[in-house]
């Protein structure tokens, strides 16, 4: 899980930073005088967002992805796991559905790279969450995870 919102931090820092270096793709005019449809990043940073956004989606694919639905079923006791997961996928669903809504707001309201360090923010907050409060469940069993 850490690392893979480790590789999410890396990724998301990436993309704000290139967003800073957007540009008017227009020859001689600067990206205050330019048309918002031809406004786009350099060929480099073009490139390295797109790398960016495929170790974004790995790490969450080896972190949040699969292993937060894992945790779950693992760390909550017996008697109350069924509704505690139910919760929990409620309250992932209902936060995708929030995010859905609110980039589009924030797309009209901020920068891209605005967007994306507020992404990056949450990530960080997640990984300090993740590293002080998630307990390690490698190698115990059920009973032992009980416990923690």
């Amino acid at each position: 899980l850490f690392v893979g919102v480790s590789m999410m931090v890396v990724a998301l820092t990436l993309i704000a930073v290139a967003f800073l270096f957007r540009e008017c793709q227009t020859p001689g005019k600067s990206l205050a005088d330019c048309n918002a449809d031809d406004v786009g990043l350099p060929k480099g940073w073009a490139l390295a967002t797109v790398a960016a956004l495929m170790v974004y989606v790995s790490g969450y694919q080896v972190g949040f992805g699969p292993i937060a639905w894992l945790m779950i079923s693992e760390v909550f006791p017996l008697k109350v796991r069924g509704s505690a997961l139910s919760v929990a996928a409620m309250v992932n669903f209902s936060a995708n559905i929030v995010m859905a809504i609110l980039t589009p707001v924030l797309l009209h309201l901020l920068a891209p790279w605005g967007i994306f360090a507020i992404f990056l923010g949450l990530a960080g907050v997640s990984l300090l969450f993740v590293y002080v409060f998630v307990p390690e469940t490698r190698g115990k069993s059920l009973e032992e995870i009980e416990t923690l």
